[in-house]
């Protein structure tokens, strides 16, 4: 059963590890329902005869019933965005962070069915359109001209192949993973519906009204939820997640998370919304449409804060840096990030964190650092090749917890520590590279619409930084989509025309005037 096990979690991810790389329409769309359809079938196999799947084979009435909701969902879906293709990217970010709670055998899984449900419909969209015979979004971007140039065109070709290579690797190396199942759950609610999602929004075309009405959709969304926490802390009551409750009842303060299930899940979303609402406030000319940005941006601030997140603090400030320094240059950004260091250092001492102290450092942290120097010592014992993917929770609680320690307790919190414990410098290498030509490929986005280029840069950057403290940079779905969208106005730009018109950043403004003064 492990082999077979094995065999599915390789076949799926090979799938949409081909919808990332061919070329053809057909073969793309196919690859991804071929992924889709093999995703639920592995997650069947890994959980037949357990509790939970033996209470819902045992309603099949109730099967049914979801089943056909779901294809009603699907197909109501599809068919909008056959009519109104712009459509796409609008609906996978509207529900991009929304989980619904799925209560099987007494215990409850947060999902991401909608999500799920708006992929599928795309890819069916998709494959239809390609049998019909109606054009993509082929690429059209010039080639660079200088070095730099010529280097982030080199990184929008391969990033597709990067993202591929660590879906093969990571269905490869699960093939001696102590949790196998931990495994094929990775693979098939993140890291295969996630890889469609990317080649769906790879072939949007993009337009500078499109460009806005995602920035509302986000925005708004946001702000709702702002609103969700905002109740919460007002009527000191939580929807759901028990650990989080108990822990505002000893707490002097009371942490809120919004409809998501964890704080800092609801902290990520809100800096994201927050770079991509201050890249447009400093790159818009209308003074109205600034302000409005600007009070979007106090509101969401507000909602950070009642969510306690400190990675989220450090994600949005690091984000904020890269936001200030394509806009005015970067001596402002470095000043911005000597002042940021400056207040993180005496917030630690105020907050009467001893600095040299492991276990006052851990009590703060809730455990990472125990989780990190864990890791570290996973990843020493096998350096090559690791423990296998998705095995980090399986080796660290045999080694350092209690039998008796409650389950969950080994979640990893760093993403390259987990990487490295698991899948070792390979897996290491692969997943460097491919953040690196990821933010490259962004650098070259949208050069005519600088806020969004901004926007994106600054987003991906907090993520990679959230994911040094709460892990989950793959299988979050915000980074493919930011990749995907980034990498779809790299290789079909949006022409100058159509591009709002923004003042130039200090740094390009001040030769310009120079020049024509000496003329």
């Amino acid at each position: 059963m492990g082999v077979l096990a094995w065999l599915g979690i390789l076949a799926a991810c090979g799938a949409a590890a081909t919808s990332l790389v061919v070329r053809d329409p057909r073969l793309r769309a196919a690859a991804m329902l071929v992924a889709l359809v093999l995703a639920p079938i592995i997650v069947m196999g890994d959980v037949w005869d357990t509790e939970r799947f033996v209470d819902l084979r045992d309603s099949p009435a109730r099967v049914a019933g979801a089943l056909a909701v779901a294809g009603l969902a699907v197909a109501a879906v599809t068919a909008a965005m056959l009519r109104r293709p712009a459509a796409l990217p609008l609906l996978l970010v509207g529900v991009l962070a929304f989980r619904i709670p799925v209560e099987l055998g007494g215990e409850t899984s947060n999902l991401l069915i909608p999500l799920y449900l708006v992929i599928a419909a795309g890819a069916i969209a998709a494959l239809v359109r390609a049998l019909r015979g109606e054009p993509g979004a082929e690429p059209r971007r010039p080639a660079g001209a200088g070095p730099v140039a010529r280097g982030i065109d080199a990184a929008m070709s391969l990033l597709p192949w990067m993202l591929a290579a660590f879906l093969l690797l990571y269905a490869l190396q699960s093939a001696y993973s102590s949790d196998l199942s931990k495994a094929t759950e990775t693979a098939a609610f993140f890291l295969v519906p996630f890889a469609a999602m990317f080649a769906l929004l790879v072939d949007v075309r993009w337009s500078r009204s499109l460009l806005g009405a995602l920035l509302v959709v986000v925005v708004a969304e946001a702000l709702v939820l702002v609103g969700v926490g905002v109740w919460q802390a007002a009527a000191r009551e939580l929807f759901w997640n028990p650990t989080v409750i108990a822990g505002n009842e000893v707490h002097t303060y009371f942490r809120v998370n919004s409809l998501f299930w964890d704080p800092n899940v609801f902290g990520r979303y809100l800096t994201l919304a927050i770079l991509a609402a201050a890249s447009y406030m400093v790159w818009t000319p209308r003074f109205g449409r600034a302000i409005a940005a600007a009070v979007a941006c106090g509101v969401m601030i507000v909602g950070l804060t009642l969510a306690y997140s400190q990675s989220s603090d450090v994600a949005l400030i690091s984000g904020l840096i890269v936001v200030v320094a394509p806009r005015w240059g970067p001596r402002w950004a470095l000043a911005a990030g000597a002042v940021a260091v400056v207040a993180a250092i005496a917030l630690v001492l105020l907050s009467g964190v001893e600095p040299t102290s492991e276990r006052s450092l851990d009590v703060r942290s809730s455990g990472r650092v125990t989780l990190l120097r864990g890791g570290v010592e996973l990843a020493g014992d096998r350096p090559v090749y690791g423990y296998g993917s998705g095995s980090f929770q399986e080796e660290f609680s045999d080694r350092y917890l209690d039998v008796d320690e409650p389950e969950g307790g080994a979640v990893s919190h760093s993403e390259p520590v987990t990487i490295a414990a698991e899948q070792g410098v390979i897996g290491l290498a692969v997943y460097t590279a491919m953040v690196v030509t990821g933010l490259a490929a962004l650098l070259g986005t949208a050069p005519g619409v600088p806020a969004a280029r901004t926007a994106l840069v600054a987003c991906f950057v907090a993520m990679i930084v959230h994911s040094l403290a709460y892990a989950g940079f793959l299988t979050d779905p915000a980074t493919w989509a930011l990749l995907g969208v980034g990498l779809s106005l790299a290789r079909a730009p949006i022409p100058e025309s159509l591009a709002e018109r923004a003042p130039r950043p200090a740094a390009e403004s001040a030769p310009a005037q120079s020049r024509v003064q000496a003329a």
